[in-house]
């Protein structure tokens, strides 16, 4: 488990599908998955943590103008859940994008960790998980 301290001052977190990136002044940069801040990488020699910061911050943000499915996904993902549970609910809806009754379930009636969600908004997040990967396929039969 990585101190967030002890590595300067934050430069700027960007926020992926089920994770978190947060840039350091000192270099580092911190992944959280949901179970806490870990190292996990380094910027590269000879360009500071703000550089590396701005790069990935256009690239995302590129990434997510081309496909706006994925983006509508994300933003929904991120609405419904905090970051401690994004990664269940985007498994859930991964695995059967066609049942949105059995994501519900899993990450909204389960043993433990749930999600307050009802279903039509399990299944609305179906539906864009689908269109996201529809959305892709044919980004790739593209090029």
């Amino acid at each position: 488990m990585a101190k967030i301290s002890a590595h300067g001052q934050e430069i700027g977190t960007l926020y992926g599908l089920k994770n978190a990136r947060r840039y350091m002044s000192d270099g580092h940069v911190l992944k959280n998955d949901g179970f806490g801040w870990k190292l996990c990488s380094k910027v590269k020699p000879g360009i500071s943590p703000q550089t590396a910061f701005a790069n990935a911050k256009a690239r995302l943000e590129t990434r997510l103008s081309e496909r706006p499915a994925l983006a509508a996904y994300r933003q929904e993902l991120h609405s419904m859940c905090g970051l401690s549970k994004r990664w269940k609910l985007h498994a859930a809806v991964s695995m059967m994008p066609d049942d949105c009754d059995g994501v519900w379930s899993e990450a909204c009636d389960g043993y433990g960790d749930n999600i307050s969600a009802d279903v039509d908004e399990v299944g609305n997040l179906c539906r864009l998980y689908q269109a996201a990967i529809a959305e892709s396929s044919d980004m790739n039969t593209k090029d």
